[in-house]
């Protein structure tokens, strides 16, 4: 044996307890480090749970005094909430009560609440002043000096949670990459360990694109809420000049229809990823669905400075069976990537071809060719995947999810169809939908003018029934139903609808504007009440659901409680109205 030899098997041989040791002891390592990482995020979560609480309250300290304020200074005495803001803000000081609230650790969110404090004794004396019938005009400055603190109090405190999320994150991707460690060198010396090391990647790599994803959620969603929040302080500031006031309302509307598809882009890609999606297959007529495509996005266009039109060269059997609702959903988020990424002088061309095959089916190819600014290669390889945009300076200028693509992509699987996209940059983009679709001889009605939602329609003469536990959705109801001419009784759950029904005379009630979710009793069980409850109207009455809750299946079960329609929140106000008039039979 040479000396070099001697050398090498020495080194092997003292390898070998080496070896041993991390056979025995990297599993062990493993499971500590895997504790101590679930230990310190279940930790991290309760004490960001926690504080977010904290800071909740915070803020409600100052809206329940503004509502507060407003009564006492209109002789509406309120005791009960005057407890409540005591009870907060001895939580807020010193932890636990009844609202299991913690103490921040921080001096300048402290130093602020202990004035808060000061500031709401000085508050509820003068409230007591004022009802023995002192001016309103000390309790009024003390509240506004009172709002501003709170303000400078929540952002201390949200400045303080900031902080410490930012600490709890370093903490977590420290014992993350000690984690990680441990698992690589666990696997140099045991070859199954390298499957969990790559599924560990994988993991983190999922982790990376959600975190991602939820940065930019936050951005976005912030966006819109920002512009609900500031124009709503402008509008407050501006009740006397009438065309300021309307420019901010026109722009909270835009804001919140943005933040709506926001959050139904969100609901729908978490429905898609948990296989909750169901697709209806019903009749419709594709010359009309074309025809409210038009409609839709015409005038859209033109405001855009763009040429658009839509054609339907060789529609010869229009009658087809599919789910509409989503096949709109998919042609209008393509329509609506179109004129987002389409500059000023461009066209945007929507074609639909149809070709009748045998066993009464037909090959339904909907384009969507655009002028646009177009998409490179790279990107044309992830197109169809989450959350993914051209770059990060597509959401700043444009806006969007990065989801849109991805739900039409999905939709269009799910209905065994294809989607295929052409593009180049600066020479525009066409996407073409490939579908296999039954045909029916039932003749589907094309949609009348009259048929339509009418801007005019109102409900003068009627009288409504209106169950919903939420204060506020209830008085933004039957503001905007009085609005149309409407008289509306409003209560809070569903047995006081069922009761208020029972005891009314016959004919007192038009139509019940039934919220889903209440306390006592829901939205279902209510109207299946109703329907049973010997009342002379209990079988005709038409009973319309109102909910959160937009998805179809949401629909069907409100329609198997006996309900005749269901309009979800946020409701349009035409659409509700249109809605109760067809259940009427108008």
């Amino acid at each position: 044996m040479s000396k070099g030899n001697g050398k090498k098997q020495g080194i092997a041989e003292n390898f070998k307890p080496v070896e041993s040791l991390f056979h025995r002891f990297i599993p062990g390592l493993l499971l500590a480090a895997f504790v101590l990482l679930s230990m310190a995020s279940l930790l991290s979560i309760q004490r960001l749970q926690g504080d977010a609480r904290t800071i909740n309250y915070a803020g409600i300290v100052r809206g329940a005094t503004q509502r507060l304020i407003k009564q006492e200074m209109n002789a509406a005495e309120n005791d009960e909430l005057i407890g409540t803001l005591d009870g907060i803000l001895t939580g807020l000081s010193a932890g636990g009560g009844e609202y299991q609230l913690t103490v921040l650790r921080s001096p300048e969110f402290q130093s602020d609440l202990s004035e808060m404090e000061k500031s709401w004794t000085r508050i509820k004396e003068e409230i007591y002043q004022v009802r023995g019938g002192a001016d309103t005009r000390t309790l009024y400055e003390l509240s506004e000096s009172y709002f501003s603190l709170t303000n400078q109090a929540v952002s201390a405190a949200e400045a303080y949670s900031e902080k410490k999320v930012l600490s709890s994150t370093r903490w977590i991707s420290l014992l993350n990459g000690v984690f990680v460690l441990v698992a690589v060198l666990f696997g140099i010396y045991q070859s199954r360990q390298k499957k969990v090391y790559q599924e560990l990647v994988i993991a983190e790599r999922a982790s990376r694109e959600k975190s991602r994803f939820l940065s930019q959620m936050s951005h976005e969603i912030r966006t819109p809420m920002n512009g609900i929040i500031g124009m709503t302080q402008i509008a407050k500031e501006s009740i006397n000049n009438t065309e300021k006031l309307e420019e901010c309302l026109g722009k909270i509307q835009l804001s919140s229809d943005y933040l709506l598809s926001l959050i139904n882009d969100i609901l729908d890609m978490s429905r898609i990823e948990n296989g909750k999606i169901e697709l209806y297959h019903t009749a419709f007529d594709l010359r009309s669905f074309a025809e409210r495509l038009s409609t839709m996005f015409t005038q859209k266009a033109a405001d855009a400075g763009l040429s658009f039109s839509v054609t339907t060269g060789n529609i010869t059997a229009p009658a087809v069976v599919g789910d509409e609702l989503r096949l709109t959903q998919i042609v209008v988020n393509l329509i609506s990537n179109a004129l987002k990424f389409t500059p000023e002088g461009g066209e945007i061309l929507v074609a639909l071809r149809q070709e009748r095959q045998e066993d009464d089916f037909c090959r339904l190819t909907i384009e969507v060719r655009d002028t646009g600014i177009g998409m490179t290669e790279e990107f044309l390889k992830k197109i169809f995947e989450p959350f993914e945009q051209a770059d990060s300076s597509i959401s700043h200028k444009y806006g969007g999810t990065g989801l849109g693509l991805a739900i039409s992509h999905n939709l269009i699987q799910l209905m065994g169809g294809q989607i295929s996209v052409q593009s180049k940059e600066g020479e525009g983009t066409c996407f073409q939908v490939g579908l296999r679709l039954p045909v029916t001889d039932s003749n589907v009605p094309e949609i009348a003018p009259s048929a339509r939602i009418q801007s005019e329609e109102r409900l003068d003469g009627y009288r409504i029934l209106l169950a919903e536990d939420n204060a506020i959705n209830s008085e933004i109801a039957t503001s905007l139903l009085a609005i149309k001419g409407a008289k509306v009784d409003p209560v809070w759950d569903g047995k006081e609808a069922l009761e208020q029904f029972a005891q009314s005379t016959p004919g007192a009630y038009q139509v019940v504007l039934m919220d889903i979710q209440m306390p006592v009793m829901n939205g279902l069980e209510a109207c299946r009440k109703i329907r049973s409850c010997g009342h002379a109207q209990a079988k005709t009455i038409p009973i319309i659901g109102l909910s959160a809750n937009a998805f179809q299946q949401d629909a069907g079960e409100a329609m198997d409680s006996g309900m005749n329609g269901y309009v979800s929140k946020p409701f349009d106000l035409k659409e509700l109205v249109h809605a109760i008039r067809l259940a009427c039979g108008e």
